[in-house]
């Protein structure tokens, strides 16, 4: 027993790793032995809704919060969706209302994701003590998605000109003809009214110029006097024309046509025609759809370039995993392994365009180490204690460059970085009675623990073209868990080797659930696993399958 304590100080002194949460659950079975070769099928099935917080506003850090808890607001706006701020300063200006904001509405988007990896694995014993073994996972990433936006609170609607290309050009065209024409004049006119031309300028310029911006749209003029108020200010809402921002454009754009209109006939008795300006500029008056703001997050020309927030599935190829096992301690009452594993970058991170996906794998070169050992406590009572440490090799791919709390990102934050996924350390403690020489139940308690990835941009002059460090995307990485699970196990290896079972194979079915995490995106993930491993002879004669 001292012995068994020693052992068990050492391993939680060493703090080892185990890998994250996609890795292939359920290896109960024992290493073949020599010359026998095990074929391993362990599949498992994830389910989460909810994650663990950090820093979330009015939750306690680590509190369970909705996995979609980020994206729900009482007033959806810039406070959200911060690369609306241009269009809302420029609103802001045309309408005459300093303290206009956009509001979308009430938002609220259900998560619920569902991961299955049904690996399949191969092992070869080749003495009594090393075996080599394979992994290949498929791996079905499945996230339901339940979006919704009240918009009986709406301050816009969508910009005509975003749904019909050309809506404004009529408008566009007379501004450029009316300000060309009151430059004009106001150098080369009629002396009387040169001052009254550079008035209308200074008065109506900065108000045409502004609504010319939000109305969006190519040019109507390769030398606009509004040039500087084009697409850069582009809205793709705009106020209804009911609310206050609306009334506030209706009025001052009645303004500007009536005092136009005044001078253009004090030209007119002058012998000068000005131009017409009469074109409307028509202010939506139906308040924005949950469709409509969908259709604005998947366009990638005049909206965010990415997914609109619906279902994200994938069947892909995880991981794979390529290991040695080494038996170094064989007694009675201590029974030890140790195992190096290289993963391979077969799977699939989640897609930057997707902000609801969850991949099938890390997608990074990756090694493991790990020890699994069985300790005989009392008859018929063993304790497993299993521990790994892993690392990975940094790795690029791109990503939209946003803080976690603003999952919603613009196209134009997208960039190549680099991603060093951070080291991970765990303890796996398995208490195990063994009924009879066939039937073994177990208690598990697993601990998990990694270190914050780390991005950094490939290309320096990133860093100024989205105005955010790479850095922004290490928050909210690091990772920590508990769990508590339990298994049966029923094993006919023993009955072969005696005579009485005709087929060598173990059954493990078992449970585990998440029931305390830190970190801001622990997912508080429950997982139902299944591991079946049959066993056949290459050489030999021994009757012996497994090494234990």
């Amino acid at each position: 027993m001292r012995r068994v304590a020693a052992f068990l100080m050492i391993l939680t002194a060493a703090g080892l790793w185990l890998p994250g949460a996609l890795r292939a659950q359920g290896d109960e079975a024992p290493p073949p032995a020599a010359g026998i070769v095990r074929i391993l099928v362990p599949p498992a099935w994830w389910h989460w809704d909810q994650r663990f917080s950090q820093g979330t506003a009015g939750r306690a850090d680590g509190q369970l919060v909705p996995l979609g808890v980020d994206f729900g607001a009482d007033s959806l706006g810039t406070a959200q969706l911060p690369f609306l701020g241009p269009s809302e300063a420029a609103l802001r200006a045309v309408s005459g209302l300093p303290t206009f904001s956009i509001n979308l509405g009430r938002s609220d988007l259900a998560l619920s994701a569902n991961v299955r990896t049904e690996p399949i694995g191969l092992a070869i014993g080749l003495s009594h003590r090393l075996s080599i073994s394979v992994l290949v996972p498929l791996v079905r990433s499945r996230v339901e998605t339940s979006f919704r936006l009240d918009s009986s609170a709406t301050n816009v609607g969508w910009n005509p000109a975003y749904r019909q290309p050309g809506a404004f050009d009529g408008f566009r065209s007379q501004v450029d003809s009316v300000l060309t024409a009151l430059q004009a004049q106001a150098t080369g006119g009629p002396a009387a009214l040169r001052a009254q031309a550079q008035a209308a300028i200074s008065q109506y310029q900065a108000l045409l110029c502004g609504l010319y911006g939000v109305a969006g749209g190519a040019p109507s003029a390769s030398a606009s006097p509004c040039t500087g108020a084009t697409t850069a200010a582009a809205a793709p809402f705009l106020p209804l024309d009911t609310s206050a921002g609306g009334k506030g454009i209706g009025t001052r754009l009645a303004a500007a046509r009536a005092g136009y209109a005044a001078l253009a006939t004090a030209y007119a008795g002058a012998g000068v025609a000005m131009p017409a300006f009469d074109a409307a500029f028509a202010l939506p008056s139906t308040a924005l759809t949950r469709d409509d703001f969908q259709s604005y997050l998947s366009d990638p020309t005049l909206g965010v370039g990415g997914d609109s927030l619906a279902m994200a599935l994938h069947t892909r190829l995880g991981d794979v995993q390529v290991g040695a096992t080494y038996a170094f301690a064989e007694r009675p009452s201590w029974r030890g392994l140790v195992t190096a594993t290289v993963r391979l970058p077969t799977g699939m991170v989640d897609a930057e365009n997707d902000f609801v996906d969850v991949g099938t794998g890390e997608h990074q070169l990756g090694l493991e180490l790990a020890t699994r050992n069985d300790f005989a406590v009392a008859t018929g009572l063993r304790l497993i204690a299993a521990a790994r440490a892993g690392t990975y090799v940094a790795n690029a791919l791109w990503r939209r460059v946003t803080p976690p709390w603003l999952p919603i990102a613009p196209l134009s934050s997208r960039a190549q970085v680099r991603r060093a996924i951070g080291d991970y350390v765990a303890l796996d403690l398995t208490p195990t009675w063994r009924v009879d020489d066939a039937f073994s139940l177990g208690v598990r308690y697993a601990f998990f623990r990694q270190a914050a990835t780390h991005y950094s941009y490939v290309d320096a002059a990133d860093s100024a073209r989205i105005g955010l460090p790479a850095s922004v995307l290490d928050q909210e990485t690091a990772v920590r868990w508990m769990r508590i699970g339990a298994a049966v196990t029923f094993s006919t290896l023993d009955r072969f080797a005696a005579g009485r079972a005709t087929l060598p194979y173990t059954l493990t079915v078992g449970y585990q659930d998440t029931f305390w995490g830190r970190g801001g995106r622990t997912p508080q993930a429950s997982m139902v696993y299944l591991t079946l491993a049959t066993y056949f002879r290459l050489w030999g004669s021994s009757e012996k399958m497994g090494a234990w």
